[in-house]
Order: C-alpha cells, then structure tokens, then sequence
C-alpha cells in the first residue's frame, strides 16, 4: 500500500511539473485569427500537457490537458472561453493514454510502412492538384480549388509541406535506427507519432465543429474552409512535436524513470 501511494504521489508532483512546463510554453504560443476571431494557435505545449498521459496513462492525461487549457485561458485569455473546449481537451489526454497503451504493443516496422504510405499518398494529392491547377485549370477541381481562394495554398503547398517534413523526418529516424541501433529515440518517435495522429486529428475535427458554433466570425468561414488549415497544422505540429516527446522520453527513461516506458518491438 505504502509501495502504491508513493507512487502515486510521485507521479502526481511529475504531472505537476509537466503542466508547469506546459502553461510556461503555451505562453509562448501565437495565435492566428480568421475573419477578426481567434481560431488556430501554433504553440508547442502539447509536448509537455501529453506527457502524462504517455507516461502514467487516460487519468493522468486528461488531469494534465484539462488544467492547461483553463489555467492557460485564465493566464492568457484569448477569445471568449468555451467550457466545450476544454471537455475536448480532457478528451485529447484520455484517449491518448488509451491509445498508447496499445499502439506500444504494436510492431514497429508495421507502423513505419503505415507512416510511409500516409505521407506519400498526402504528397501525391498536393503534386495531383498543383498538376490539375496548373494546366487543367477548367477541370473541375481546379475550379473547386479556385473557390478556395487563398486557402486554395493549403491544398497544394500545404499538402506538400506536411508531405515533405513527414517524409524527412521518417528518412531520419531510419537513418538513426542504421546508423545507431541502441539509440532509445526510434523506439519511440513512431509509435508516439502514431498515437498523436490517431487522437489529435479527429479531435482538431471536433474542436473545429465546434469554434464554427460558438464563434460568429468563424461561420462566416464555413466548416471545410475553416477545417483545412486547422488539419495541416494539426498533422505538421504533430509530426515536429512526436520527434521532441520521443527525445524527452529517452531522457526520462535515463535520468528519472531509469526503465523503458515501452520495450522495443
């Protein structure tokens, strides 16, 4: 008993320092206005609001994203609060800590050729309407592309970019995993990449649906229009802050956990 409260405890003070560390970056974040409303923020605290839910599983994490995002509102408000917004964000812990808890038990290799085909089929869609764009500019799509208006970038660079850093970033951990086979940071990166994805993009969904409700300047947009670059950021920010979490876990599990969080598959 003594044994099951120290650590509670102890993982307690740790999510605790985590959410510190959270709200500190989150201060740091830019947010970026539609139509004169607050509707997408760029910020890396999710790198540190997810943790627990990696490391000590769904009550942790939604503990952890839930007191971010009102803390964080009530430190930096910005845009009228949405108590809707926060359920979400509850969620976004809970399920990530649901999920990890099976993607770690899943192969490896499995789930790199999976990030493979993803990041591919994304650019080919980005290379398909530059293509449809630039010389069948009557077709069809190009004209559903052009009704787009400045958002039309989204679909073409937009889709190429997370392509590319996608794709990048997958050569990297496969040069890492040759060139140095002990090191912890590949057993992590994929299967931290895959949950995030897994979570964080129909949550993004749900957070739009739900902006579009509340926030007037916001339906002026529309649903998909204001969803598009919601969703790149959502996948280009989850693929940079996989890699930072998967580095932080290999520290933790040197220098305070001094066990792996997940074994090698």
């Amino acid at each position: 008993m003594k044994k099951s409260s120290a650590q509670f405890f102890r993982r307690i003070i740790q999510t605790a320092l985590l959410i510190a560390l959270a709200l500190a970056v989150r201060s740091l974040s830019v947010m970026i206005n539609f139509m004169g409303a607050p509707g997408m923020r760029i910020s890396f605290a999710q790198v540190f609001s997810r943790m627990p839910a990696l490391l000590f599983g769904p009550f942790f994490g939604g503990l952890a994203t839930g007191i971010v995002d009102v803390l964080g509102y009530l430190i930096r408000p910005e845009g009228p609060y949405i108590p809707l917004l926060t359920l979400t964000q509850i969620l976004d812990g809970v399920l990530i800590g649901f999920v990890f808890k099976e993607v770690k038990k899943a192969v490896t290799k499995k789930i790199q050729t999976t990030l493979w085909f993803v990041f591919i089929t994304i650019g080919v869609v980005g290379l398909f309407n530059l293509v449809i764009s630039k010389f069948f500019a009557q077709s069809f799509i190009a004209l559903a592309l052009d009704s787009m208006g400045k958002r039309k970038d989204y679909m073409i660079l937009g889709l190429i970019a997370v392509s590319v850093i996608g794709l990048l970033l997958l050569l990297l951990n496969y040069v890492v995993r040759k060139r140095f086979p002990d090191s912890e940071i590949h057993k992590y990166y994929l299967k931290v990449l895959l949950t995030y994805a897994l979570v964080g993009i129909p949550v993004t969904i749900l957070n739009t649906y739900i902006l579009v409700l509340f926030v007037p300047g916001l339906s002026n947009i529309g649903f998909t229009l204001f969803l598009i670059p919601r969703l790149l950021e959502e996948i280009f920010m989850t693929v940079v802050i996989s890699y930072i979490t998967a580095f932080l876990l290999t520290v933790y599990d040197r220098v305070i956990y001094k066990k792996h969080v997940i074994e090698e598959v």
